[in-house]
């Protein structure tokens, strides 16, 4: 059973209970307050009735014209005994004569629901504190049964024809509520079998609904796919060609070696050399691949409030003992309370201070400064720089300025594009400043958090 068939038949069953709900209540509310009526005014009748002297006296109760006075169409009136005997009556309706008297010292009220519905009351008649007798009212409410009857025929008329205008009504709203999630569907099999990115039309964007805001998703999701789609592809196609040539010159001379490196030990050194150092860049460019893959897959980190002065001066003496480089750590507070992942700018730190410490021969510097919301670290170094018209694509995949700044050095091109995200992560901002042959400096900006008592 489709969608569309579900919500016009489950639409239809709402209001239908809906409807007969309503119409229960309306038709036993009129019932009610009706025979309420009718009962009230008997009990009125019987006070006027009782009134008359006349009815108070048992040797008057024979007179047939007693109760005439008193008697209206459909209604019975009479006076019982206490042997239970009819000692007075009179009736306009024989349905009502048949029903049994009954002899009762309290006030009483009956219904009687059969073709016509019937009401019976009965007060005690008392004279000096003593019951004497029994009056007993009754009326047939016929034109009840009839108003009822016809009552209940409109309210079948209305229930019918409600149901009926909800049922083609449905066809028409779900037509409007399916067509959007139709075309959404027919959208999602078109990128599924053609593997294109198509958005939705405006037309279903607009509405400021939630089929709208639906639209708006899923066209921010094939954006979204899409971006990703075209990065992988650029990211798989830069990594072939970045992988490709140290296996291409291990090829050679491994061709070599096999062809002429065993009676020549110096191409046979040259070529293992070559081949090691091809090796250890290649290995280094799968590190920096699975880095970066890594990165990427952890799209959200969590932030803690981390002293930044400590870590970033057991990173740089590290890195000052590995390279046996002066690294030289400027900071006027000893500490530097900012929102981090600690692993994260630890890592971000290495990767700054490795290119500042492979593109320069003089001392690496870092500045640590805090502003009103912010810390703000810099890597400075005085090495070759970069020309500032190329700053904007050193964060680009695979990038290199030229090759001094790449496979000279061993670089792979990935260490500022994960620096970069790294930033991201940490919720903070990046900036490079060079120029050429005056070294460069990388600013980052992180937020800040006071420290916690």
């Amino acid at each position: 059973m489709s969608l569309r068939t579900r919500l016009i038949l489950m639409t239809g069953a709402w209001i239908l209970l809906i409807v007969l709900f309503f119409n229960y209540f309306i038709y036993f509310y009129i019932l009610k307050k009706i025979t309420d009526a009718e009962v009230e005014l008997l009990w009125n009748k019987a006070q006027i009735i009782l009134r008359n002297p006349e009815i108070k006296i048992p040797e008057n109760w024979s007179n047939p014209h007693l109760l005439k006075e008193f008697q209206d169409p459909d209604s019975l009136i009479r006076i019982i005994t206490p042997t239970g005997a009819i000692a007075a009556q009179s009736v306009s309706n024989e349905q009502l004569a048949t029903h049994p008297p009954v002899y009762r010292t309290d006030y009483h009220f009956t219904v009687e629901n059969g073709l016509d519905q019937l009401l019976f009351i009965q007060v005690p008649i008392i004279e000096n504190g003593v019951q004497i007798g029994l009056l007993e009212l009754g009326k047939a409410l016929d034109v009840l049964g009839d108003f009822m009857e016809i009552l209940a025929t409109g309210l079948m008329v209305t229930t019918v024809s409600v149901l009926l205008f909800s049922l083609v009504g449905g066809v028409f709203y779900t037509r409007v509520i399916i067509r959007p999630i139709r075309q959404l569907l027919e959208t999602m099999n078109t990128v599924r079998s053609k593997g294109q990115f198509i958005q939705l039309s405006s037309q279903f964007t607009t509405k400021n609904d939630e089929l709208g805001r639906l639209g708006k998703t899923f066209n921010q999701m094939i954006l979204s796919l899409q971006e990703n789609d075209l990065k992988q592809k650029q990211f798989v196609s830069d990594a072939s060609h970045e992988l490709r040539t140290p296996l291409t010159v291990i090829e050679s001379y491994t061709s070599l070696l096999r062809r002429w490196g065993g009676e020549d030990p110096t191409l046979r050194q040259e070529a293992l050399d070559a081949i090691h150092s091809e090796t250890v860049r290649l290995k280094g460019l799968i590190d920096s691949l699975l880095h970066m893959a890594e990165i990427e897959r952890q799209p959200e980190i969590r932030l803690r409030n981390i002293n930044l002065k400590p870590l970033i001066d057991a990173t740089a003496e590290q890195l000052s003992l590995a390279f046996k480089r002066e690294i030289r750590v400027e900071s006027a507070s000893k500490e530097l309370y900012c929102m981090a992942d600690e692993e994260k700018i630890k890592q971000l730190l290495i990767i700054l201070l490795d290119n500042a410490i492979k593109y320069s021969k003089k001392p690496v510097t870092i500045v640590c400064k805090e502003e009103a919301n912010t810390v703000i670290l810099q890597v400075k170094d005085e090495g070759i720089g970069v020309p500032r018209r190329e700053l904007g694509q050193l964060f680009e995949r695979f990038y290199r300025v030229d090759k001094a700044r790449g496979r000279g050095t061993g670089g792979s091109g990935l260490g500022l594009a994960i620096a970069k995200r790294i930033v991201e992560q940490n919720q903070g901002t990046i900036r490079l400043d060079s120029d050429e042959g005056k070294g460069m400096t990388v600013t980052i900006t992180l937020l800040k958090k006071e420290k916690e008592a």
